[in-house]
């Protein structure tokens, strides 16, 4: 599969289908293989680049502070490689965060984006979860502890009790240990920098409040039944961005496109189909 070198360092993405582009950046340390159940369905109307951000799977794990700018400046020189023009941008959990920011840093870049389980700061609960993480793995590595801390708050509990679920979740923890310890730790970082929640940070504005300079056509999705980033947090989204639509998936999860991937694939082609 295709390794573009851009920003320098060296970008991994699969091409599937054809159309109006779509650009899926996947969640806190999984690869391209977050949207497999997606893909087959959004790759028979559009063009989908599944993409390894910078630190994750088969792309560049060279350490340096990731940070959601950072991120956007990667795959806006992606898209400009790839000669795609304007993409629509399709991310989830952090991903969501990495779509927002290149769309409000490369407007010209970004004809939409969907942001699924997003968040556009962080309350008390995601960020003692988050810092729980660092705990864990400072004292047990990549372990079956951090990988199941991961399992219980991405998958809703009636879902991990289906055989599908639970299959899904033993996958999901063995692609999570993939990580190494210093680079999973500076990306969860990543997210406390995003949320304004490491030290220094206390007087800068939350990203919130910078919703209102993303003008580009936005649906923001969330799973009805996500105990990890409640759905709360996917609406403040959607009232802070000028004309955004809100939708939620019934039983999705905080990954629907795992959970429910036709319903949620469903969603985001019924709204690029009305742009």
């Amino acid at each position: 599969m295709p390794i573009a070198n851009v920003n320098g360092t060296q970008i991994h993405y699969e091409i599937n289908g054809q159309g109006e582009p779509l650009l899926l950046l996947p969640g806190l340390g999984l690869d391209k293989t977050y949207y497999r159940f997606g893909v087959p369905l959004l790759s028979r109307f559009v063009k989908t680049i599944g993409v390894d951000p910078r630190g994750v799977g088969q792309s560049d794990k060279t350490m340096r502070e990731f940070t959601t700018d950072l991120w956007a400046d990667d795959f806006a020189a992606l898209v400009d490689q790839l000669a795609l023009g304007k993409v629509h941008v399709l991310g989830s959990s952090l991903g969501g965060c990495m779509a927002m920011a290149l769309a409000e840093k490369y407007p010209d870049k970004v004809k939409s984006i969907i942001v699924v389980g997003g968040f556009s700061e962080l309350d008390r609960g995601i960020e003692i979860n988050f810092k729980l993480r660092l705990k864990i793995i400072s004292k047990l590595g990549m372990g079956e502890e951090i990988a199941d801390h991961m399992g219980l708050w991405t998958l809703s509990r009636q879902f991990m009790e289906t055989e599908e679920g639970g299959a899904i979740m033993e996958a999901n923890k063995i692609a999570v240990r993939k990580n190494a310890p210093d680079v999973y730790m500076a990306l969860i970082k990543s997210i406390l920098h995003f949320g304004r929640k490491l030290p220094g940070q206390e007087k800068e504005p939350l990203f919130t409040e910078r919703l209102k300079h993303i003008k580009t056509p936005t649906l923001v999705m969330a799973g009805d039944d996500d105990h990890f980033i409640p759905a709360g947090h996917s609406k403040r989204i959607a009232n802070g961005i000028p004309g955004a639509q809100y939708v939620e998936i019934q039983g999705g999860g905080h990954i629907p496109f795992i959970q429910k991937p036709k319903e949620s694939s469903l969603a985001v082609l019924q709204f690029l189909s009305s742009l």
